[in-house]
């Protein structure tokens, strides 16, 4: 949930929540111990007052007293008549002091944070408050304070007031403050809380700076609730546990989200089911039947959501609650002494070993993590998304989306392989300075012109987020940069600002501090997957809008092109090789294209009776490592046992092709230096050599003869037209009467 902490934008007024969210709005998003009307003084009201600058402290604001950073964050009304005026004119006259104050502190704090003021909307709010501080019931007359009504109590209040005055003129206003007091109240809850951070309800960091965050993350502007956790020992540990986690670095704020979600589960099962308090049960043996009734409950729940909607939870679904319960449970019973006195609660110091391991192994479902066939785009798929993704650039009147920053990112992501939020997040120059490498014609190698670095918010450590990348790259970048620059400088920034980050939210945005929303990004490639309505090459419908799906297929393209398995973990950003296989999965038609590339010949030196395709399907090399030899493959059976040993060479199941020619004559001369080593040492104690009769000799002269045959076998197979030789079984059978490889046969015409 995202909350827009900027009341006064320009644009249209937001619709009215839904019932659904108006009886959460009820439940009232802050610690139901810590109301904001409890959280007000004065003394605090003033000193928000005290720390604005002497030009921002005002009651009003005009032309004659506006200040400059105030000038640009003001919008402009204008009038169109004949005799024409525009003004940015705000007043916060006519309310109480302490209220003055808060709006005051209110509007610094939105400028400073990039958002504008319309001056319009303002004026509407301050109207509503003052017609009910004056005409409204006995509660707004005697307020002094935004905070001393819940925004819902205010818009009663500015409805029953605009009912006693001038109701046609003014049917507006309720809405308008509704909203407006929303916003001004989660931003002055911060700034009245003096206690922990983390003893609030509402955790939203683009308001709270006192939320440990990382330099970039991603869901910065993801808003944390705590209040449906509506059980006060249990909300107010799991509070505790999950800031002692972010403050640590143990947890990032992405993380926290869906912790809470996982904690959501036990509290529904503690409503459903009860418990006596933290030890949940009142003796060790009680616990497992009770633990055993909320796994059956996640196995039995039905998934309202998701592919997995109408039936059960999803394994991953169901093993993630489970896991985070467990380590909440085992971290209170570890520091379960301290928790008494944090959290004033002494039923935590109950907890026994029994809390440490709530569940066994058989309880939690295995992790899972397969990967669909279609997470690797084919080329022929990539080309048309390529071809189609003008329409992002185009103008609405060419029938386009207007927005040429999904069009830049979308290039971008194609050809660096970056997750989606490694693009959208990157700094406004991501650019550096490449040391060139020159071939030996004097160019640059491999058309590498810069390095590119970007935000690396997923795995912490490794080597610096930077990648290589060639000029195409570079342009792309240059234009999404005077784009950035002319965004920030047409809403008032000085000429040459450069903003945070190369890709910009262009909504509440004033100063290019906020970056380019995934959900927009989503949103963007999801209607371009159904104006192009793209299909591979088996009908399936190609989503452009699974951004992971750019990263496979650039994964899958490097380990196909033979590049380095390491060089590829460096390019992706990955800390262990098995990362770097989970992503690059080879195309299936690529590993049949390499192993059809070659001709099967057997170990007597003709080629394999077999068609190629069966061939393939028979080996499943990527199922089959237990028939992968260094020289060949092994034809045996899967259920048959081979009892030849090393006798490979001379057993008619093995077949080879020329992608082991190398290795077939490094054996034969490695074989007959061996033959030649072992003659002179027994010529050398028994005056005579070993005879082709001897078990040792005749063995090793077979497996040379063996490699001689395979070895001209597919020096001839290289020169005869494909598909055109009949082939036998191997050296098992040698007195079979089938033409030898050396002999093709004529087409029949």
């Amino acid at each position: 949930m995202n909350i827009d902490p900027a009341p006064f934008n320009v644009g249209p007024d937001p619709a009215l929540p839904s019932p659904r969210t108006r009886v959460r709005n009820r439940q009232d998003k802050r610690d139901p111990r810590l109301p904001i009307a409890e959280l007000f003084s004065e003394e605090r009201a003033q000193q928000l007052w005290d720390s604005l600058s002497e030009g921002h402290r005002q009651d009003h604001f005009d032309s004659t007293n506006m200040p400059a950073d105030y000038r640009q964050a003001f919008t402009t009304l204008s009038s169109n008549r004949e005799r024409g005026w525009s003004t940015q004119a705000v007043s916060l006259r006519g309310l109480p002091d302490p209220m003055l104050f808060e709006l005051a502190w209110c509007i610094d704090r939105q400028v400073a944070d990039g958002y504008s003021i319309n001056p319009a909307r303002f004026q509407e709010l301050r109207r509503g408050l003052v017609l009910a501080v004056e005409h409204g019931g006995p509660a707004a007359r005697r307020a002094r304070s935004l905070t001393a009504l819940s925004h819902e109590e205010w818009e009663r209040e500015v409805r029953l007031a605009v009912m006693r005055t001038t109701p046609s003129a003014n049917a507006h206003l309720p809405t308008v403050v509704l909203h407006s007091v929303k916003h001004l109240q989660d931003r002055l809850a911060y700034a009245y809380h003096d206690g922990e951070w983390w003893r609030l309800n509402l955790w939203n960091p683009s308001l709270d700076r006192r939320i440990p965050q990382r330099e970039h993350e991603p869901e910065g502007r993801r808003v944390v609730n705590f209040s449906q956790l509506t059980t006060d020992w249990f909300r107010e540990a799991a509070k505790w546990w999950l800031s002692v986690q972010l403050s640590t670095e143990r947890y990032v704020w992405s993380s926290v989200k869906s912790r809470l979600d996982h904690l959501n589960w036990l509290h529904w099962y503690i409503e459903q089911a009860g418990c006596v308090g933290p030890q949940i049960v009142d003796s060790p043996e009680e616990l497992r039947p009770w633990l055993l009734g909320l796994v059956d409950a996640l196995n039995s729940h039905t998934a309202l959501t998701g592919p997995n909607k109408g039936s059960r939870l999803a394994k991953n679904s169901r093993r993630g609650p489970l896991v985070t319960m467990e380590q909440f449970y085992r971290w209170m019973h570890d520091n379960r002494a301290e928790a008494v006195k944090v959290l004033r609660e002494p039923r935590w110091g109950r907890l026994g070993l029994h809390h440490t391991v709530l569940f066994r192994l058989d309880d939690k479902p295995r992790l899972t993590n397969q990967l669909p066939d279609d997470m690797a785009l084919e080329d022929e798929a990539i080309s048309q998304i390529a071809a189609g993704s003008g329409m992002l650039a185009a103008t609405k009147a060419e029938g386009g989306m207007d927005d040429r920053q999904a069009f830049h990112a979308l290039m971008l992501l194609i050809r660096t392989g970056r997750r989606m939020n490694e693009i959208l997040m990157m700094d406004f120059e991501p650019l550096l300075p490449l040391l060139p490498v020159k071939g030996k014609d004097g160019r640059e190698a491999d058309g590498f012109v810069a390095r590119l670095s970007y935000q690396q918010t997923k795995i912490e450590g490794g080597a610096p987020p930077t990648i290589p990348v060639d000029q195409e790259i570079v342009d792309i970048i240059r234009i999404q940069q005077q784009w950035a620059r002319d965004f920030v400088t047409a809403r008032g920034a000085p000429e040459g600002t450069n903003p945070r980050y190369l890709f910009l939210q262009t909504r509440s945005n004033r100063l290019g501090l906020r970056p380019y929303a995934a959900a927009t990004f989503h949103h963007r490639l999801g209607d371009l997957t159904r104006t192009l309505a793209i299909s591979d090459s088996v009908g399936r419908p190609v989503q452009i809008s699974k951004t992971h799906t750019f990263r496979h297929t650039r994964a899958t393209d490097l380990i196909n092109a033979g590049v380095p398995i390491h060089v590829v973990m460096r390019y992706l950003g990955h800390l262990t090789p098995a990362m770097t296989m989970h992503y690059a999965k080879t195309l299936a038609v690529t590993a049949e294209r390499e192993f059809l590339r070659y001709k099967k010949v057997t170990s007597d030196g003709r080629t394999a009776n077999l068609d190629p395709s069966d061939l393939y399907d028979l080996l499943h090399l990527d199922q089959r490592a237990d028939r992968v030899l260094p020289n060949g493959w092994c034809m045996l059976p899967p259920k048959q046992v081979c009892s030849k040993g090393n006798a490979c060479l001379t057993c008619d199941k093995f077949v080879t092709d020329a992608s082991h020619q190398d290795e077939l004559k490094h054996q034969l001369e490695q074989t007959e230096a061996l033959i030649a080593r072992r003659q002179a040492q027994f010529t050398s104690r028994h005056g005579q050599p070993m005879g082709e009769d001897n078990v040792w000799l005749g063995g090793r002269l077979a497996e040379t003869r063996a490699i001689s045959k395979v070895l001209v076998a597919l020096d001839r197979v290289g020169v005869l037209e494909s598909g055109t030789v009949r082939a036998v079984r191997g050296a098992g059978t040698p007195d079979r009467a089938e033409p030898s490889v050396a002999h093709s046969q004529e087409p029949k015409p």
